[in-house]
C-alpha cells in the first residue's frame, strides 16, 4: 500500500458508490418490498462496519506494528472515519426505510442506544478537522475517545446478539456467522488497542 497520501475524494467516492450499491442492489433483485428493505439495511452496515475497525485501529496498530501499511492508515485515520459516518448516514436512512415500509417501530433500548451511536458520531465527524482540534484541545481528545468506544461496543453488542440469537434455521445460521465474525473481530480490535496500551505503559517505566 502506498505511503503517500491520497486525496480524500477518493474516500468519500468510493465509499457513496459501495453504499449505495448496497442499497440499490436489494432494491433492483427484490423491489421495493420487505425483503428488499430489509436487506438494504443490512448489507449497508456491512459497508460501514470495516471503515470503522479501521478507523479503531489505526494508531494503535501503527503503534505496534511500525510499517508503511500501519503508517498509512494512521496518516488517514480522519478520512477513514468521515468515510464511515458517510456509509453509516446511509445505512440510518435504509433502517428507517425498512421501519416505515413495515409500519414499526424500533425498540425503546435501540433508540436510546443507537440513537446515542449517531449522536456521537454526528458530533466527531462535525469535529474532525484542525480548527475543532485547536478550539477544543483535550475535550476534542475525550469527545473521540469516548466517542470511539461507545461505537465500538454498539457494534460488538449487536454482533454479540446475532451470534447468540441464532434459532437452528439457514438464515438464522447466516445471520449467526455474521455475529460471530463481527464479535470476533471486535474482540480483536479491542486487543489490539489494549496491547498498544501495555506497550505503551512499558516504554514509559524506568529500566
Amino acid at each position: 500500500m502506498p505511503a503517500s497520501r491520497v486525496n480524500p475524494t477518493w474516500f468519500f467516492v468510493a465509499t457513496a458508490i459501495a453504499s449505495l450499491a448496497t442499497v440499490l442492489g436489494p432494491y433492483a433483485i427484490y423491489g421495493l418490498t420487505e425483503t428488499g428493505f430489509q436487506l438494504a439495511a443490512r448489507y449497508t452496515v456491512r459497508v460501514s462496519f470495516p471503515l470503522f475497525l479501521l478507523a479503531y485501529i489505526a494508531r494503535p496498530l501503527a503503534h505496534i506494528w511500525r510499517h508503511n501499511t500501519s503508517r498509512w492508515l494512521l496518516r488517514h485515520r480522519r478520512y477513514l472515519g468521515l468515510s464511515f459516518a458517510l456509509a453509516h448516514t446511509v445505512h440510518l436512512g435504509a433502517l428507517t426505510a425498512f421501519f416505515v415500509y413495515i409500519g414499526e417501530s424500533p425498540s425503546i433500548d435501540t433508540l436510546i442506544g443507537g440513537g446515542g451511536a449517531y449522536l456521537a458520531m454526528f458530533a466527531m465527524a462535525a469535529t474532525s478537522n484542525n480548527v475543532s482540534v485547536q478550539k477544543l484541545g483535550t475535550n476534542w481528545h475525550r469527545l473521540h475517545l469516548i466517542g470511539m468506544h461507545y461505537l465500538w461496543f454498539i457494534f460488538a453488542f449487536s454482533y454479540l446478539g446475532r451470534w447468540m440469537g441464532g434459532r437452528g434455521d439457514a438464515t438464522d445460521q447466516n445471520l449467526m456467522l455474521v455475529g460471530v465474525i463481527g464479535t470476533t473481530l471486535c474482540l480483536g480490535a479491542m486487543g489490539l488497542r489494549v496491547l498498544a496500551y501495555w506497550k505503551r505503559q512499558t516504554q514509559r517505566q524506568p529500566a
